[in-house]
C-alpha cells in the first residue's frame, strides 16, 4: 500500500515565525497535537512542533526554537512499511509527506494506519495484542493535583495516563487534551536579577533586574479526578489487533488500559504498539 493511500492532505501548517502563544492557541482550537511547521517564505517544511515540546519549555517564546527539526519525511509513493519504519526508528507519531521540491502535501499518522488500514483488516483476527501491549505502566493516583499530573504525563512520554483509586483499580484516564482544555493559556511579568559578567561591575546599579513577558499554561488547583475520563475503554490480553483497531477508531481513542478479572490494570495498549503488526514484528 502506498502512502498517499490513506495520508491526510493539505493539513493545517504553521508558517514561521511565529510564537509559542500562537502555537497553543492553534492546539486548543484544532484539537491535535502537533503540525508541520514551515518556512513562510519558500513554504518548505522547517520541522514539526507538538503540544509536548510546548508544554515542556515554557520560557521560550520563539517556535522557531522550540520546533523538531529532524522530522520523519517520506514521499506520496512510498510504501506504507517504509513510513512505519521511520516513525518506529525516530519514535514519532506522524511523518511528513512531501514532495520533490520539500513542500509538505500530506501527513501521515498513526491514526490514519489504525482508521484506514488496520481496522481494514479482517486477516487481524487472527492476531493477539499479547506481544504488543506494554505491561509497564505510569499511573497516577486520582487526587493528583493537575499540575502533578502534568509533570507526570511528560516525563513518561505517554500521551494518556491510567488513573488508579486508593485501591489500585482502574477508574479513568486523563491525557494531554484534557488539561490543555482544562488550562488558560495567559501572559504573565516576570523578573530576575542580573549578574555583572565584567571587570567593571562596579558600573552597574545595584541590584538590577531584567524584565520580561512569557506565555503560560496556568492549571486550575483541582485533583486529577475531577477532569479525567471516567468512562474507560479496555482491553483484555488476548483480543485481536483488528478488535483492538476497531475499539480505537469508534471511540477516538489512541491507547487503551489491559486488564484482566474486576479492573485489575496488567498493562497499556497504544495505537503506536500495534502498527508493528505492519513490519510483522
Amino acid at each position: 500500500m502506498r502512502v498517499k493511500t490513506i495520508m491526510t492532505k493539505d493539513p493545517v501548517v504553521i508558517e514561521l515565525p511565529a510564537t509559542r502563544g500562537y502555537a497553543l492557541e492553534l492546539f486548543r482550537k484544532y484539537k491535535v497535537r502537533s503540525f508541520p511547521v514551515v518556512n513562510k517564505k519558500t513554504g518548505q517544511l522547517a520541522g514539526i512542533i507538538s503540544i509536548k515540546r510546548v508544554l515542556l519549555h515554557p520560557d521560550e517564546d520563539q517556535l522557531a526554537m522550540l520546533i523538531r527539526r529532524e522530522v520523519p519525511v517520506v514521499r506520496p509513493n512510498d510504501d506504507l512499511k517504509k513510513a512505519v519504519r521511520r516513525m518506529l526508528e525516530m519514535d514519532y507519531r506522524r511523518v511528513i509527506v512531501v514532495d520533490d521540491d520539500g513542500s509538505v502535501v500530506g501527513i501521515l499518522t498513526v491514526g490514519d494506519i489504525i482508521r484506514r488500514y488496520l481496522s481494514k483488516n479482517e486477516r487481524l483476527k487472527e492476531v493477539s495484542i499479547e506481544p504488543y501491549y506494554q505491561k509497564n505502566v505510569s499511573v497516577v493516583w486520582q487526587g493528583t493535583p493537575l499540575k502533578a499530573a502534568l509533570k507526570a504525563l511528560l516525563l513518561c512520554n505517554a500521551m494518556a495516563i491510567p488513573v488508579i483509586d486508593d485501591d489500585g483499580k482502574l477508574v479513568g484516564m486523563v491525557d494531554e487534551t484534557d488539561l490543555l482544555r482544562d488550562g488558560e493559556v495567559v501572559r504573565i511579568i516576570k523578573q530576575t536579577a542580573l549578574s555583572a559578567s565584567s571587570e567593571e561591575d562596579w558600573i552597574i546599579e545595584a541590584n538590577p533586574t531584567l524584565i520580561f513577558e512569557k506565555t503560560e499554561l496556568q492549571l486550575p488547583k483541582k485533583p486529577v479526578v475531577d477532569i479525567m475520563n471516567p468512562h474507560v475503554v479496555v482491553a483484555t490480553p488476548h483480543m485481536s489487533v483488528y478488535d483492538v483497531a476497531r475499539k480505537m477508531v469508534k471511540y477516538r481513542i489512541e491507547q487503551l488500559p489491559v486488564i484482566k478479572g474486576d479492573d485489575d490494570l496488567v498493562g497499556i495498549v497504544r495505537d503506536m504498539n500495534i502498527i508493528k503488526v505492519i513490519l510483522g514484528r
